[in-house]
């Protein structure tokens, strides 16, 4: 059996963001790995100073997808970054000429985030039904946001 919890485990409220690239698996079929790799690294680049400038915190790549979190106060940075990944996105795909548009998922509520693993494996992750939840809520491109993302977002940003 694998190590046990040397922590205790405690939930918190964050809004969840989750990035993904409609069309990235065709892409992928039809355009070269090496070009699909450069692709994917100035996305993750791109995603990680949309979320990082505007107060949120990357937690994981999961190859054209990007998993984040930001304070629960801070619904409109997320929905800021969001849209200004959805604008540097456009660009890359134009620039590279790989035919994906971006699609993102905004949802507050509570997840367990911590150090999940163990050594050198050991990575700070986010899970709980919030996180499913998020997964869940639609796919493809646009922006979706969740009622209580909505609510936390002040009158003028709505």
């Amino acid at each position: 059996m694998g190590e046990k919890a040397s922590q205790k485990f405690v939930p918190s409220k964050r809004l969840i963001v989750l990035i993904d690239l409609a069309g990235c698996a065709k892409a992928f079929q039809t355009e070269g790995d090496e070009k699909m790799a450069a692709f994917l690294q100035d996305y993750y680049v791109a995603c990680e100073r949309s979320i990082n400038g505007n107060g949120g915190a990357v937690i994981k790549f999961m190859g054209d997808a990007c998993l984040a979190v930001f304070q629960p106060d801070q619904a409109k940075n997320g929905v800021d970054a969001v849209l200004e990944l959805q604008s540097s996105i456009a660009t890359l795909a134009k620039q590279f000429q790989v035919p994906v548009a971006m699609g993102a998922t905004l949802h507050m509520a509570s997840v367990i985030e911590a150090e999940f693993g163990i050594a050198s494996n050991k990575r700070r992750d986010i899970l709980g039904r919030g996180v499913n939840q998020t997964f869940l809520l639609g796919r493809g491109s646009g922006i979706r946001i969740s009622e209580p993302v909505y609510r936390a977002l002040p009158s003028s940003a709505r």
